[in-house]
């Protein structure tokens, strides 16, 4: 079974080459990846390329030069929150630049734990996922994916889930990082979003779920991918010496230049 774009022309280019211009254009502006670093996670934005397109770019070239296998993408559902995770049944994912597959092994040991059940329109819809798959087949063309979408986005769930990527991780052969998509404060105006996001940032940047959870409850910060990062930030508790340190922090009025009403961008690395 073979997933089309669905969302290319509109939050990210069509076309092969002018993709590959846009990514390359931000790639040039980027300092150089930090090579005594290994990945374990990357936290990425979601929203159209030309407002997180550059930070979402950036988190991705900070883990460039390292031999990745797999990705598996933790990302939320924008439609329904009726069920806790599913997997995404695809095959293959055909993206502008090519397609990818689908990591067999790893669905085989995550899929019979998540809930299946669900219509396939969910996953084939979902821009949060699809967005990110330009830049893992640009950057890492051979890797392979697992696309886990959230619905049910409370800690329980993340828990359970950094649990099961934590035992399908370390107990594969391959090379697996995690890729959660997610953005974070939602139309306030830039002050109040940069003073939210920087709440979010201290509870991510210090691995702290529950800090970042009861802060979430309290209205001080916000996540549309909030049960992805809970998920990342577990499974980084689970890891000896994880740290999470943050590539670029940003927000759609300093592309747009109109700071009424902006959305939070994020691009952070989980590494050892």
């Amino acid at each position: 079974m073979i997933r089309n774009p669905m969302h290319a022309g509109t939050f990210y280019p069509r076309f092969e080459q002018q993709l590959k211009r846009q990514i390359e254009t931000w790639i040039s502006k980027a300092p150089n990846p930090i090579t005594s670093e290994r990945s374990l996670g990357v936290i990425l934005p979601h929203a159209g390329y030309m407002y997180s397109g550059e930070c979402a770019t950036l988190g991705m070239y900070s883990i460039s030069h390292e031999n990745i296998d797999s990705f598996i993408i933790l990302h939320p559902s924008h439609q329904s929150n009726y069920f806790d995770f599913s997997v995404s049944p695809y095959q293959e994912y055909l993206t502008p630049l090519g397609t990818m597959s689908l990591d067999v092994e790893l669905y085989n040991r995550i899929a019979p734990q998540a809930d299946q059940n669900i219509p396939l329109v969910l996953h084939q819809e979902e821009h949060s996922m699809e967005i990110q798959l330009p830049l893992v087949n640009y950057f890492f063309p051979q890797a392979k994916i697992l696309p886990i979408m959230i619905g049910n986005q409370i800690p329980a769930v993340a828990k359970r889930l950094a649990e099961l990527l934590y035992e399908s991780i370390y107990s594969s052969t391959k090379r697996i990082v995690v890729l959660c998509s997610t953005d974070l404060s939602h139309y306030h105006r830039a002050h109040n979003a940069e003073q939210m996001d920087s709440v979010l940032l201290k509870d991510v940047t210090s691995l702290e779920p529950d800090n970042l959870w009861q802060d979430i409850l309290k209205g001080n910060c916000e996540a549309c991918g909030i049960g992805g990062i809970l998920a990342m930030l577990y499974y980084g508790k689970l890891c000896t010496n994880a740290k999470m340190r943050v590539v670029q922090y940003t927000h759609s009025g300093i592309i747009s230049g109109n700071d009424s009403q902006v959305v939070g961008y994020l691009s952070a690395k989980l590494y050892i």
